[in-house]
């Protein structure tokens, strides 16, 4: 059984009209409607710093408030949004990009025309997310240390349809793993099993757990920062070894007979 990809782009519910206000963001929980402070790179490398409506992933044009003055840009001219936190911290990147979906498991690719995505995780293997509207919500997770659930501020599709793509630093677009949906989600799996097994090829331990259904759909940030975290591991042992193999041998010190 196969999912049809176009599934992503069916119509969207809106859940709730909830407005709040925190720590420099404006929240409208279900409709997608936040604003943050962000810089946006346009192509002609010029910087525009000022308050940012996220964009949804077909938005043509980005809004941007600088000031008291509201303007807007066409998505074409621009390669990426950073979205910056209370703190003036970098929290998000949305990015204005051409992405692949699976034609077959492992062998060819569809190239789909520009969308906006937002990374959410960065790494040797980067994760991003897209929606027809996203939205900064607080949620639950379980600490990885205590096991014990606590709340934080994460980017989310705050509507129906949720893909993830992901994207090693040598690979040219992002490629489409996994499609979800915050309202009914069974059957989702599917895709990710088929697909995620081959993303996941370089990686066995993990690409087994993905075809035992050990590791499913939701488990997507788990696996990305397990994979980058073995990533990095092997990368550090390998420049420890580098080193100790190109370390200089100690110089024996002669004293000359007089």
């Amino acid at each position: 059984m196969k999912i049809n990809f176009f599934i992503i782009m069916s119509a969207l519910c809106i859940t709730s009209l909830l407005q709040a206000q925190s720590a420099g963001i404006t929240f409208k929980f279900g409709m997608g409607e936040q604003k943050a402070d962000a810089i946006l790179f346009k192509k002609d490398k010029q910087k525009i710093n000022g308050i940012v409506k996220f964009p949804g992933f077909a938005d043509k044009k980005v809004k941007i408030k600088v000031g008291e003055e509201n303007g807007k840009y066409e998505s074409k001219d621009i390669d990426s949004i950073q979205v910056f936190d209370e703190n003036k911290k970098l929290s998000y990147t949305f990015v204005w990009t051409k992405t692949k979906v699976y034609k077959k498991k492992g062998t060819e690719f569809k190239i789909i025309d520009e969308r906006w995505i937002c990374k959410t995780i960065n790494g040797k293997i980067s994760l991003y997310i897209s929606g027809e509207e996203l939205g900064i919500k607080e949620v639950k997770e379980e600490d990885e240390k205590t096991k014990q659930k606590i709340k934080e501020n994460k980017m989310q599709v705050v509507s129906k349809d949720v893909n993830h793509y992901m994207k090693r630093n040598k690979e040219d677009y992002p490629t489409l793993v996994s499609v979800s949906s915050n309202a009914f989600s069974a059957g989702y799996n599917v895709f990710f099993k088929e697909y995620g097994v081959y993303y996941f090829s370089d990686s066995p331990e993990i690409a087994k757990k993905i075809e035992d259904k050990e590791y499913k759909y939701d488990d997507i940030e788990k696996i990305v920062n397990l994979y980058n975290a073995k990533r990095e591991k092997k990368a550090e042992q390998k420049t420890t070894k580098t080193k100790e193999v190109t370390k200089p041998a100690s110089k024996t010190k002669t004293t000359k007979k007089k």
